[in-house]
């Protein structure tokens, strides 16, 4: 069967290979067989094949973060799932293959509403916004900022914000996406900018901001320091500025704003990730939470995928060899 396989830590487009792989055997008690059928290819995927993950496996293997499956069988007195249940692969299963076998306790059923691209970027975007919104104890009608709010992770936040009866502050780079955002649930969307900070202030008076969702990084930083107030929490979850963290010490100091560097496979979150894989399944379904699309390509064209995803982001890769 077909695989995606990292041979060796370094540059992704040498070091990841479209290789042929013996298939998976029957499975046993407790186990489930799974067809899969679409697999993102994101950004966090080639830190892990640059070597820059927190996650190193031994290689040569399979890799990717998430992605959606058919069950195909079921080993002896499995109870959970049953041949052709869609269900999302679980942390731990890496996707990047025709077909995997995981714990069939591990597995979450999805309602075939849930269109697969859709339900192919459940496991990460979501649940990383789910865990960020959660990082303090806020009180309804509470404000959190955040950048990169365009992103699969931010327009994630607005959702969930909103669930837990909080309000958003959404920092963009162009203006065509503020009544987008505001479509979604956003209460105050602004384009970056100079005064970017003073129209905040404008639109949310002299309301305290406990915490910082900081997808981007670098310069940044600085306008989530100049909204957030005194005591707030500032947790960075990305580097999409390809920058460090290297915010003026006064601007922590002045204001006692703690930061956090933030990872979803912290021992302590995993025990949430059911029940937010199970919270944005139905977001979903009920079109409240609508990810970002992304272009599909088989996974027998990965390389193409990846000059793609160089240059413009996100793919899923097909890896149903029945598809036409």
């Amino acid at each position: 069967m077909l695989a995606i396989h990292l041979t060796q830590f370094g540059e992704p487009e040498k070091s990841l290979k479209v290789v042929d792989v013996p298939a998976p055997p029957a499975p046993t008690a407790g186990q489930a067989l799974i067809q899969v059928e679409y697999a993102p290819l994101d950004h966090h995927d080639l830190l892990l094949a640059q070597g820059i993950y927190p996650l190193r496996p031994e290689l040569p293997t399979a890799i990717g973060n998430e992605g959606v499956g058919t069950v195909v069988s079921v080993g002896p007195d499995v109870t959970e799932v049953r041949p052709g249940d869609r269900v999302l692969l679980p942390f731990g299963v890496f996707s990047w293959s025709a077909q995997v076998m995981a714990k069939a306790a591990d597995l979450s059923v999805l309602d075939k509403s849930i269109s697969l691209d859709q339900a192919a970027m459940l496991s990460i975007n979501p649940v990383t916004a789910g865990l960020l919104v959660g990082l303090r104890d806020l009180p309804a009608g509470s404000w959190v900022v955040q950048n990169a709010a365009n992103s699969g992770v931010g327009r994630s936040v607005i959702v969930f914000a909103k669930e837990r009866g909080l309000r958003t502050i959404n920092i963009v780079r162009r203006a065509e996406l503020v009544n987008e955002l505001e479509d979604l649930g956003a209460d105050v969307v602004v384009v970056d900018s100079a005064d970017a900070g003073a129209r905040v202030r404008e639109a949310i008076g002299s309301d305290p901001v406990l915490l910082g969702l900081d997808g981007v990084s670098g310069t940044a930083t600085a306008l989530l320091l100049d909204v957030l107030t005194d005591g707030a929490l500032l947790a960075i979850y990305g580097y999409l500025s390809g920058r460090p963290f290297t915010p003026a010490p006064d601007a922590l100091k002045t204001k006692n704003i703690t930061t956090t560097e933030f990872w979803m496979y912290q021992d302590e979150f995993l025990p949430r990730f059911p029940a937010l894989n199970a919270e944005s399944a139905r977001l979903v379904a009920e079109g409240r939470l609508v990810l970002p699309s992304a272009p599909v390509y088989k996974a027998a064209d990965f390389p193409e995928a990846l000059v793609y995803f160089r240059k413009n982001g996100k793919v899923l890769l097909d890896f149903n060899p029945h598809r036409a």
